[in-house]
C-alpha cells in the first residue's frame, strides 16, 4: 500500500487529513480517505461518503465501500504505519538545518 496523495485538514475540525493509497496487489486506489481525530484521541481512517437524512430527519453517512470487521481492523492499522511513515519522511524532507539550529537550546 502507498500513498499516492496526502492533504493535511484545516486543524480546526476532527479531519485531520485526506488521503488517496493504491494497493498494488489489487490495482485498487482507494481515493480522497478521511483520518479523522477521534473523541478518545485516536485517530481512524473514515471511506468517502454520502450524506442523507434517515426516517427522524437526522443527518446520516453512508460510506461508498467498506470492509468486513477483521480486514477493517487490518487495513486500519496497515494505513496507519503507510501514514506514519509518509508523514515521517515528509518532515524529514521539510526539514532544513541551519547553522543557527546548533545555537538553539531547544
Amino acid at each position: 500500500m502507498e500513498i499516492v496523495r496526502y492533504t493535511r485538514g484545516t486543524g480546526d475540525g476532527p479531519i485531520q487529513a485526506y488521503i488517496s493509497f493504491y494497493i498494488p496487489q489489487w490495482g485498487l486506489y482507494l481515493n480522497d480517505m478521511r483520518l479523522i481525530r477521534s473523541k478518545n484521541g485516536g485517530s481512524f481512517l473514515s471511506a468517502p461518503s454520502r450524506k442523507y437524512e434517515d426516517e427522524n430527519k437526522e443527518t446520516k453517512y453512508a460510506p461508498y465501500f467498506s470492509f468486513d470487521k477483521e480486514r477493517s481492523e487490518r487495513f486500519q492499522k496497515a494505513a496507519k504505519n503507510v501514514i506514519d511513515e509518509y508523514v515521517k519522511k515528509q518532515m524529514e524532507q521539510t526539514h532544513v538545518s541551519t547553522d543557527n539550529d546548533r545555537d538553539l537550546p531547544f
